[in-house]
């Protein structure tokens, strides 16, 4: 007998652009455990819209209207940061499952109250942390853990992009502004020290640098000129719990961008992990890169590609690639979660975790001091 579907109602799913509409729904629509319920705008016509063009059955314009719907078991809440905790909260009152997406919060505090509420309520919470469901990834940490590169001793990360900037189109232009939590630390620098945590474990102690060096950007279409408080350029360096050094440099105002390059060195050997070329103008971060991965052992000169094993992939071949791939990955943990009772992963702990790490990076780049991480858990 099948598995009751488990019902879906999406806050977030503008049918022009955002999330929801290219990540979520199209992973929704072919991951067999779920069937989406309703999707929610700021406006009908915009809701409307969505649901005509997913075939999904109700369309709404008020947000609390779809959290008190008895016909929904998980929500997932695709705007803009500053919007997601009292949209969190509410939908774990209502007794909700609440996928959240990243950064969970503007800001620690935030995270911890949405936390708070989530386990108050009993519910399953996940955070869209997606490097942490990424095959090639799992598979690259599984690699260190068997030992292919010996004790590992450092690793070196760049990540050229090209979110920022002297031009941003108009559905960017809030990323000028730092207060709205979209920054090259918390989105470009949040996602890849998660994924790179993930992999090779976290910091013991760092310290960073981070600067806005565009100090205005051009909107294309209307010629506005802002002025930009967001950081576009994240230097960390430091030391891993296990002894390893580490640096990574995340710059998001790149005019050509030359995506990911991660160098892995061990006792026994190395690896390198870098975009799959050729790299094309909107290469994408670390958690959800097409990635490369080449392996030289000691003694070696020659790197040698290798191939990720297909069991790391747990979603339907039919799952579109690029965000909606990576989004099903994070999905499909979701239902197993919500089916079994495990708790889910990445949760809203491990959010709170991160953003207080970011905080971290934060406060060293502005007092100019290593930091010392707290250990985790």
């Amino acid at each position: 007998m099948a598995e009751q579907q488990i019902r879906v109602g999406i806050i977030g799913a503008n049918p022009e652009r955002g999330w929801g509409v290219t990540a979520h729904l199209p992973a929704l629509m072919k991951l067999p455990q779920y069937a989406v319920t309703a999707v929610c705008t700021t406006r009908q016509e915009s809701a409307d819209e969505t649901a005509r063009r997913f075939n999904v059955p109700h369309a709404l314009a008020d947000w609390r209207k779809l959290v008190a719907r008895d016909d929904i078991d998980l929500v997932i809440v695709a705007v803009k940061v500053a919007q997601h905790k009292e949209l969190v909260e509410a939908a774990a009152s209502a007794g909700k499952h609440v996928f959240c997406e990243w950064p969970l919060g503007l800001d620690s505090s935030e995270a911890q109250s949405m936390l708070r509420a989530a386990e108050a309520s009993g519910v399953q919470h996940m955070v869209g942390l997606q490097g942490r469901a990424n095959p090639t990834l799992n598979f690259i940490r599984d690699l260190v853990r068997d030992g292919h590169v010996g004790e590992v001793i450092s690793y070196t990360f760049t990540s050229s992009l090209a979110n920022s900037g002297a031009k941003l189109p108009p559905g960017e232009a809030y990323r000028t502004d730092k207060r709205a939590g979209a920054t090259a630390l918390t989105i470009a620098g949040g996602h890849s020290l998660d994924s790179l945590k993930h992999m090779l474990g976290g910091f013991s102690e760092l310290s960073a640098i981070l600067t806005t060096q565009h100090k205005q950007t051009t909107i294309v279409g209307t010629n506005e000129v802002l002025d930009v408080t967001s950081p576009d350029q994240l230097l960390v360096q430091g030391r891993l719990e296990g002894g390893a050094v580490a640096s990574l440099h995340i710059k998001t105002d790149m005019y050509a961008p030359t995506g990911v390059r991660l160098e892995i060195n061990g006792t026994d050997g190395d690896l390198v992990i870098a975009t799959r070329p050729p790299v094309a103008a909107n290469t994408v971060g670390l958690q959800r890169a097409d990635l490369v991965v080449a392996s030289a052992r000691r003694g070696a000169r020659d790197f040698k590609e290798l191939e990720v094993p297909a069991h790391y992939n747990i979603v339907p071949a039919e799952v579109p690639a690029g965000p909606p791939f990576f989004t099903a990955q994070l999905l499909a943990r979701m239902a197993d979660a919500i089916r079994t009772g495990t708790p889910a992963s990445p949760s809203f702990a491990d959010a709170l975790e991160h953003q207080r790490l970011l905080e971290l990076i934060e406060a060293s780049a502005e007092s100019g001091e290593r930091k010392t991480v707290p250990r985790s858990g």
